[in-house]
């Protein structure tokens, strides 16, 4: 179906059921929000904050959440479904074969004396400088490198 911008009156293609009314420009998307949302907030007020915070966590959360701690496919074992294989090579040469890059950094940040979110971001961008999706070249960790990866 053929519809017309509201905002520029361009004619923009969409399905019949589509709530769509402008042509996806993005300066006609910015007039449009600015025409529908005026006067409506969308902060939460300081009573709405507390009511919900003397909540509390939720039974499912109260449970759920040590559960998934111990799972050997949730928790920050070498068994996470997440986890893959990494081969970094120290500043000494020594290579290094593990199957949780968080868990490794979480176990061994004081060889770089950084966070272990620190950590797994500098091997990670190493990682995507070699997939060619950054163009900042980066090849080693503070004397790290990272030789081999599995996804």
């Amino acid at each position: 179906m053929v519809k017309q911008c509201i905002i520029c009156g361009e004619d923009f293609k969409c399905s019949p059921s589509d709530k769509k009314v402008t042509c996806g420009k993005p300066e006609c998307v910015r007039i449009n929000k600015s025409r529908t949302h005026q006067g409506k907030r969308n902060t939460w007020n300081e009573k709405s904050r507390q009511k919900v915070s003397n909540k509390g966590q939720t039974a499912n959360l109260v449970k759920g959440t040590p559960a998934a701690q111990k799972s050997p496919i949730a928790g920050s074992f070498e068994t996470n479904q997440n986890a893959k294989d990494w081969v970094l090579v120290s500043s000494d040469g020594t290579e290094h074969r593990i199957r949780n890059l968080s868990l490794w950094a979480k176990n061994n940040s004081y060889l770089f004396d950084r966070t272990p979110t620190q950590i797994v971001a500098g091997f990670r961008q190493i990682k995507r400088y070699y997939e060619g999706k950054t163009k900042r070249t980066v090849t080693s960790y503070f004397g790290w490198t990272l030789k081999d990866w599995g996804d």
